[in-house]
């Protein structure tokens, strides 16, 4: 019962001091845009990096004697730091080209208001987020200059956030810091697209290898857990949509006479559940005709921007 007085008095307190410190010439209304930076698109980082996903298919087993036989588990995604290793391990013989995880750039418009129930320090705003993919996740292979392996990633994203926060001015009601936090409307997908050729493989350095086997490709001395079936020109996208959580914190400070730059960090935790159809028969054997995965629209974004008075 005191713990929650206590944070009722401090409360309070916050609010009386947003009210003081508010500049009082009169709520205002900002129209704004804004450009920003958002890391790790859809949380699928580690995914392209370091973790790769496996298939489905799987031949290997142990015969009468308990050995294993047949060929291991089988990868429909290749992690790039795999590719990196078998580059410096066959001194070139693998190529590796890598970009990363996805880096996305955000486009920002909004409207807010200054002054609700009474208090110029309260302000409540609302916004509309497109974010697509400007850097990052994309990934190739070659083995002596056949590009065998080609990865693509992809994204796109809106969000409808609408905030509700308290706003701290200085003295001199020019700059001030700001919080907020409220709700979001979300819709977005993700999506990989490309081809994985190991049927090429094993039929450019058939016989190459110990006791006459394939050198690269399925069950080959290298590379041996490529798909087989191999993936060709493979396309699959994840969507989706509904309502999520957000907040923000930011600082903002007049440049013209009706003209204010603002910087914030603005949080989205939005997901879902997407389903997709993949479109070739390595996609179906290696996942499945159809293949759920989590959709994470949300994530942070650093942005810049400009607010005029209205």
């Amino acid at each position: 019962m005191l713990k929650s007085l206590r944070f009722g008095m401090m409360g309070f307190l916050l609010m009386c001091l947003a009210g003081s410190l508010s500049a009082q010439t009169g709520p205002r209304s900002y129209f704004m845009v804004g450009l920003g930076m958002q890391f790790d698109l859809a949380q699928l980082g580690g995914t392209i990096t370091k973790d790769g996903l496996d298939s489905r298919n799987a031949t290997a087993s142990r015969d009468g004697s308990g050995n294993i036989t047949g060929y291991p588990a089988q990868k429909a995604i290749y992690p790039e730091n795999t590719l990196v290793s078998l580059k410096r391990t066959t001194g070139g013989v693998v190529g590796a080209k890598t970009s990363g995880a996805m880096v996305g750039g955000n486009v920002n418009v909004g409207y807010e208001k200054e002054g609700i129930f009474g208090l110029n320090s309260l302000f409540w705003r609302i916004n509309v987020n497109y974010t697509t993919k400007i850097a990052g996740g994309e990934t190739s292979s070659t083995v002596m200059g056949y590009k065998w392996l080609d990865q693509e990633w992809h994204y796109t994203a809106w969000t409808v956030p609408t905030y509700l926060g308290i706003k701290l001015y200085n003295a001199a009601n020019d700059t001030a810091v700001y919080i907020g936090a409220g709700v979001n409307y979300f819709q977005g997908s993700w999506g990989v697209s490309g081809t994985i050729n190991a049927p090429a493989l094993q039929a450019f350095t058939a016989g190459l290898g110990p006791g006459g086997t394939t050198l690269v490709g399925s069950g080959g001395a290298l590379i041996s857990d490529a798909p087989n079936p191999g993936i060709y020109k493979e396309n699959v996208r994840f969507g989706a949509s509904g309502f999520g959580l957000n907040w923000l914190v930011g600082a903002q400070t007049k440049v013209t006479d009706k003209g204010h730059l603002f910087f914030e960090l603005e949080t989205i935790l939005s997901a879902g559940m997407g389903v997709g159809g993949v479109s070739s028969v390595g996609g179906a054997s290696a996942l499945a005709p159809w293949v759920a995965y989590p959709v994470v629209i949300g994530g942070q974004t650093y942005r810049v921007g400009y607010k005029i008075e209205i």
